[in-house]
């Protein structure tokens, strides 16, 4: 469908769904972003994944990736709270090793791949180079990311800790890393926006997502 043809097609639908509605989802797609992506490998506890789509949610990330080698993920509704409605999340989990699939597939999406665990070659987080595109890596509180992951990653970042405990809960290192990144990109003059095309899929899928007995109402207007 070509654009002029998604918006044709979102004007009609508009009449579906209240107008505060539709500013709402025009106005969140405006502020998606995909110069970031997280992805998170091998966790095992469920409530941490669904806690980590809620924050990068709420932040405006719009692309998700999980590896699912060892463990398969099963959303907590009531941690995420419906942000995976909103989100662009891709499970991996076809393949023996599914880390070596989904980091090539984002490395030619264009995405430098930054591993956050201490390395001799990390950098603070605040030091951190945000203009590339770049594709934050993270792995379970117990193991860390695999040798695969580490491998492939293009650079190593770490969260500063000032107590004895060795690392944070995986939900809250995304919580801290993406909240500084996020938090900086949006202040500095890097195009960090959607395409117009982007924003206006996400319209489409965003206000078929609020409609009641959408499949019907698309098949009236395409006849």
């Amino acid at each position: 469908m070509e654009l002029r043809e998604k918006r044709e097609l979102i004007e009609y639908l508009r009449a579906f769904a209240t107008e505060e509605r539709y500013r709402r989802i025009a106005e969140i797609a405006a502020l998606r972003t995909r110069h970031f992506c997280v992805v998170v490998e091998n966790l095992y506890q469920s409530h941490n994944i669904s806690a980590i789509l809620r924050t990068v949610e709420c932040l405006g990330v719009q692309e998700v990736h999980i590896i699912e080698n060892n463990f398969q993920y099963e959303i907590s509704q009531q941690v995420a709270l419906g942000a995976n409605k909103w989100l662009s999340v891709y499970q991996h989990n076809q393949l023996e090793n599914n880390t070596l699939q989904c980091l090539e597939m984002v490395k030619k999406q264009g995405y430098k791949i930054i591993a956050t665990l201490p390395s001799e070659n990390d950098c603070l987080l605040d030091e951190l180079p945000i203009e590339e595109k770049t594709a934050f890596v993270f792995g379970t509180e117990l193991d860390g990311l695999t040798q695969d992951a580490i491998a492939m990653a293009d650079g190593f970042v770490k969260i500063p800790m000032y107590g004895f405990t060795e690392s944070y809960n995986v939900s809250v290192s995304v919580a801290l890393t993406m909240m500084n990144v996020c938090g900086r990109l949006r202040k500095s003059e890097i195009n960090w926006r959607l395409s117009e095309e982007e924003q206006t899929d996400l319209e489409l899928q965003w206000l078929k997502k609020s409609i009641k007995d959408i499949d019907r109402i698309i098949e009236r207007y395409l006849n």
